[in-house]
C-alpha cells in the first residue's frame, strides 16, 4: 500500500503523536556518493532506526530516483513512513521484520520481497547494510534490485522442465546429450522412463550403448562416433533393454553441436572427412517405439492375411465408395484393384434382387449391425455367380466410418448341392424302384425255371438287386444325416450306446458273439448319429465274417492328455478289409486303385470327423480288423 491508497494510521501512532518528518539538507552525502546515489540503476533507500515500537521502529529517510521508477513511489510519499504505512499491515510487518534482524545482528541481511500491485507489483531482491554511530545502529542502506523478469523466466524454465518430464513421459521420449570435451554423458528423466532406472542415473557413454541388443551395440557405438567426428546426425530403430531385462524397441536420433552452440544436420554427403568435426557435443533423444512396431508388425501380418485369404474382401468408406479390394475378391469379380477402387460395389449387381432386398442390407449395416445373404452377382465378363455375403461396419468412436464386406463363392457349392438332389432321387426313388422290377422278373424266372444253373443265375440277380437297393438306401441315409447341424452341447453315454446297438445286432444275428466292454461314466461329444456310425461298423465286421460263431468285441476307454479323448474299438475276427477299401478310407479318398465297395465305414468316417474325432482301422491280432473311433469327451472328462 502506498501513502496515496492508506487508510487511518495503518496500525501506527496517533498523526498528533507522530514525530516531525527529518528536516535535514536535501542530501547528506558527498558528492561522489550523492551522484552515484541518484545515478545507478538499483533501487536505493535510506532508513532511520529509531522508536520504542519494535514494529514503527523504522522509518524512510530517503529514495533514489530508480527507487521511484521501479515501485512508483515517490519521495514525497515515502519519506518519514514506516514500512506499514507505505506497503500495508502485511508485507510492512515482514519488511519491518528484515530490518529488525539487520539491527539486532549488525550485518547484512538479504532477501526476497514481492510489493502489492500499487507498489508496481514487481520483485526485488534486497540487501540491507547497517550504519553504526557510537557502536549502534542508527540507519539502515537498502538495496533493491529488479529480479521480476529473472524469476519469471526461472518459473517459465521450471514450467517448460515440467512440461518437458509430461512430455517425455506421455511421448515414451526422452534426451541426451554427450560432451566431447569431458566426455560426459547426461540422460533426461525420460530416457531413464525409458531404461527403467532411477531418477539419478548418470551412465557413462560404455554403460548406455550396454543397454542395446548385443547385436546392435557395434551399429549405435559406429554411429555415434561418426556422428562426433564428421557431423554426419543418425536416425536409426534398434533393439535395446531395460534396466529390469524388458526387451524393447527404441528409435535413436544423434546429431552435433558445434562451438558456437548451433546444431549441425547435415548428411553423410556433405560430411567432413573423420577427424575434422569441431563438434563440442552430440545430442540427441530416444523414443520407446515398442507398441508402434508391433502394431506395425501386426498390420502387416493382417495385411498379408487379407491380400493372401481365399474370401474376396472388399472395403469401403461409408458412402459405399470402394477404397480396397484384395486378390480373391478381384479374381471373382474381374475387376482388378485399380479397376474396382473409386467405384460402387453395385458394379457386381446382377439384377436377381428387388429394391427392397438392398433396402434392407443398407438399413441394417447402417444401424450397426452385421448383414448376411445370399447373393447372385454378375462378373465383369457377364457371368452370373452365387457368394454368401456378409457385410460389416466399422465404426471409430462409436462412428461409422467404413464397411468392409467378405464373400465366400458358392457357384460350385449350389452345383454340387443340385447334383446330390437329382442323384439323391434317383438313387431313393429311380434305382429302388428299378431294383424292385428286376428282382421281381428275377423271382419268377426262379421260380418257373427248372434248370439249377438258371435258377441260381436268377437267385444271383435277386441278391444283386437287394445290395443295389440297400445302397440307394445307405445314401439317402448318408445325406439326411449331414444335413443336420451339429450341437456342440450334445453328449453321449458310451456304455449305454454300445449296449444298445450290441442288442440290436444280437437278435439280427443270434449265434453271433457280441462282447461289451466300456467303463460307467464314460461320455463323449456326439449325438445319437454315434450309434448309425457304430451299426454301420458292427454290421460291416458281422456281414463279412467267415468264421462260425462271428465274434465282435465293442470297448471304450479315455486316452486323457492335454485334450481328452475317448476311443470306442470295435474289434472283430474275420478276414479283415480288403487292402484297396482300407486304404480309401484311411486317405479320405478314393482312386482308380483304391476304392472301396460300399458306403458304411464311409459314412462311419465322416459321423466321427464331424464330431470333431478321427477314424482309424488297424490288423486285429492274431487275425481281424480294429476299428478305432476318437471322440473329444466334454470338459469334465466324464
Amino acid at each position: 500500500m502506498t501513502s496515496r491508497d492508506r487508510v487511518g494510521s495503518g496500525g501506527g501512532a496517533p498523526p498528533s503523536d507522530r514525530p516531525e518528518p527529518p528536516t535535514g539538507p536535501a542530501t547528506d552525502l558527498p558528492d561522489e556518493y550523492e551522484t552515484l546515489f541518484r545515478t545507478v540503476d538499483d533501487a536505493v533507500f535510506l532508513v532511520e532506526v529509531g522508536g520504542e515500537d519494535a514494529t514503527d521502529a523504522f522509518r524512510y529517510r530517503r529514495v533514489n530516483p530508480a527507487y521511484e521508477s521501479l515501485t512508483g513511489l515517490s519521495p514525497s510519499e515515502i519519506r518519514g513512513e514506516t514500512p506499514r504505512e507505505v506497503f500495508g499491515e502485511s508485507l510492512g510487518s515482514d519488511i519491518a521484520a528484515e530490518y529488525r534482524r539487520c539491527v539486532e545482528t549488525g550485518e547484512t541481511v538479504e532477501y526476497e520481497e514481492t510489493l502489492p500491485p500499487s507498489a508496481g507489483g514487481r520483485t526485488f531482491e534486497t540487501k540491507l547494510t547497517p550504519v553504526r554511530a557510537d557502536d549502534e545502529v542508527t540507519r539502515i542502506v537498502g538495496i533493491s534490485r529488479d529480479i521480476t523478469e529473472r524469476r519469471e523466466r526461472a518459473r517459465e524454465l521450471e514450467r517448460n522442465r515440467d512440461l518437458l518430464s509430461k512430455t517425455e513421459r506421455l511421448a515414451r521420449v526422452g534426451g541426451w546429450e554427450l560432451d566431447c570435451r569431458t566426455e560426459t554423458l547426461r540422460w533426461t528423466d525420460g530416457t531413464r522412463s525409458i531404461f527403467d532406472v532411477d531418477g539419478g542415473y548418470e551412465p557413462t557413454l560404455a554403460d548406455a550403448i550396454e543397454f542395446y541388443h548385443p547385436e546392435d551395440r557395434s551399429r549405435i557405438r559406429r554411429l555415434v562416433r561418426r556422428c562426433r567426428e564428421t557431423g554426419t546426425p543418425y536416425d536409426v530403430v534398434l533393439r535395446a533393454h531395460t534396466d529390469a531385462g524388458e526387451e524393447r524397441w527404441v528409435r535413436s536420433f544423434g546429431e552435433t553441436v558445434a562451438a558456437d552452440g548451433e546444431t549441425a544436420a547435415g548428411d553423410a554427403a556433405d560430411a567432413e572427412a573423420p577427424g575434422s568435426s569441431d563438434a563440442v557435443a552430440v545430442r540427441g533423444a530416444v523414443m520407446d517405439v515398442t507398441e508402434q512396431r508391433s502394431r506395425e508388425r501386426d498390420r502387416r501380418v493382417f495385411e498379408k492375411a487379407v491380400e493372401q485369404a481365399g474370401h474376396g474382401i472388399v472395403i469401403t468408406d461409408r458412402e459405399g465408395t470402394i477404397e480396397y479390394v484384395n486378390p480373391a475378391y478381384a479374381a471373382d469379380t474381374g475387376y482388378d484393384r485399380a479397376e474396382a477402387v473409386g467405384l460402387n460395389p453395385r458394379i457386381v449387381k446382377s439384377g436377381k434382387h428387388d429394391r427392397e432386398f438392398y433396402e434392407d442390407l443398407w438399413e441394417t449395416i447402417l444401424a450397426g449391425e452385421t448383414w448376411e445373404a445370399e447373393i447372385v452377382n454378375r462378373r465383369k465378363s457377364g457371368e452370373l455367380y452365387h457368394v454368401d455375403q456378409t457385410i460389416a461396419p466399422i465404426a471409430d468412436d462409436g462412428e461409422i466410418t467404413h464397411f468392409v464386406g467378405i464373400e465366400s463363392e458358392t457357384t460350385d457349392r449350389r452345383l454340387r448341392e443340385q447334383r446330390l438332389n437329382v442323384l439323391n432321387r434317383v438313387l431313393r426313388h429311380n434305382l429302388r424302384n428299378a431294383m424292385t422290377v428286376v428282382r421281381g422278373h428275377a423271382s419268377v424266372l426262379r421260380s418257373e425255371l427248372d434248370d439249377d444253373d438258371l435258377r441260381s443265375h436268377a437267385t444271383t440277380i435277386e441278391e444283386w438287386a437287394d445290395d443295389l437297393t440297400a445302397i440307394g438306401e445307405k445314401a439317402a441315409t448318408a445325406r439326411s444325416l449331414f444335413e443336420r447341424e451339429r450341437d456342440s452341447d450334445a453328449v453321449r453315454e458310451v456304455r449305454e450306446t454300445l449296449s444298445t446297438v450290441a442288442s440290436e445286432f444280437a437278435e439280427r444275428y443270434p449265434d453271433a458273439e457280441i462282447a461289451v466292454d466300456a467303463p460307467a461314466g464314460l461320455r463323449v461329444r456326439a449325438d445319437d448319429r454315434l450309434s448309425v456310425a457304430l451299426r454301420e461298423v458292427v454290421d460291416n465286421a458281422l456281414a463279412h465274417h467267415d468264421r462260425t460263431p462271428p465274434a465282435v468285441t465293442l470297448e471304450a476307454e479315455s486316452t486323457g492328455g492335454a485334450t481328452n479323448w475317448a476311443d470306442i474299438v470295435v474289434a472283430d475276427t474275420g478276414p479283415g478289409l480288403p487292402e484297396s477299401e482300407r486304404a480309401a478310407i484311411e486317405a479320405g479318398e478314393e482312386t482308380q486303385v483304391t476304392h472301396g465297395t460300399g458306403l458304411g465305414l464311409w459314412l462311419a468316417r465322416w459321423v466321427v470327423a464331424g464330431f470333431g474325432g478321427e477314424l482309424s482301422i488297424e490288423d486285429n491280432d492274431p487275425r481281424g480288423t480294429v476299428v478305432r473311433l476318437r471322440l473329444p469327451t466334454p470338459a469334465d472328462g466324464t
